[in-house]
């Protein structure tokens, strides 16, 4: 289990950094923007957005095949078949539980207001999505959630659970810590990582759970999916 856990901690650290990496050293794709603008009719900033957003999903994809291949899960945590009703419960969950985190966190930390707030827009990633026309944006910022949530939960949360036979609350809890910590190294100030930290930890925890009590990793993946676009809406 070890070579496992250094493994996914080191992919954790690889994928955060090489978004950094690539946005800092983006003139090195500069002819693949001309190329892309050539045969369409996006601008500049919208050509850097989508080719950042591709490497990023890219790159959550090439680490859950790399995982599956070494460590496949040997099956799905019991569960009940997810209805409607529990995928709506943990879509309010996760937005509830994040709002409540952030509200206190900020409180004890005394940093509130507009002027903290705006830090948030500055976050790289919510600034490459500002680039996109705005019908894209969701779409984005979905797949975004989609890519991150497949990879923590149903890959590295699932092997530890059955392959490994980690008790579930521990297997929530090292899959949540992974998954903040590879938001975390993407951010550049202090409010930027309380922020996105505790709203890490609310997606973690109830996606985690909606994973061991169905069975599933689908719950999870549209209510990450919902959680992104609702607050990528309101910034």
């Amino acid at each position: 289990m070890i070579e496992f856990l250094v493994a996914a901690a080191l992919f954790s650290l690889v994928w955060g950094i090489a978004l950094r990496y690539a946005d800092k050293h983006y003139d090195m794709l500069r002819r693949w923007s001309f190329f892309v603008m050539g045969f369409t009719r996006l601008g500049a900033g919208e050509t850097k957005a989508l080719t950042l957003s591709a490497i990023y999903y890219a790159l959550g994809l090439l680490g859950m095949a790399l995982l599956l291949w070494c460590w496949r899960p040997v099956s799905a945590p019991g569960g009940t078949a997810p209805g409607v009703a529990f995928v709506v419960l943990g879509v309010v969950g996760e937005i509830s539980l994040a709002h409540w985190l952030t509200d206190l966190g900020t409180r004890v930390a005394n940093k509130r207001g507009v002027e903290w707030f705006a830090q948030i827009e500055q976050i790289p990633w919510i600034e490459g999505l500002r680039q996109l026309p705005a019908t894209a944006v969701p779409i984005a910022a979905a797949l975004g959630g989609v890519v991150e949530e497949i990879f923590y939960r149903g890959v590295v949360l699932r092997i530890l659970h059955t392959r490994f036979g980690v008790a579930a609350w521990t297997a929530i809890a090292i899959a949540g810590a992974l998954f903040c910590f590879e938001q975390l190294i993407q951010l550049r100030t202090t409010f930027q990582m309380l922020v996105i930290g505790l709203s890490s930890a609310a997606i973690s925890i109830v996606g985690g759970l909606l994973v061991v009590e169905s069975g599933a990793v689908w719950p999870a993946v549209v209510c990450h999916a919902a959680f992104v676009i609702f607050y990528v809406r309101r910034t």
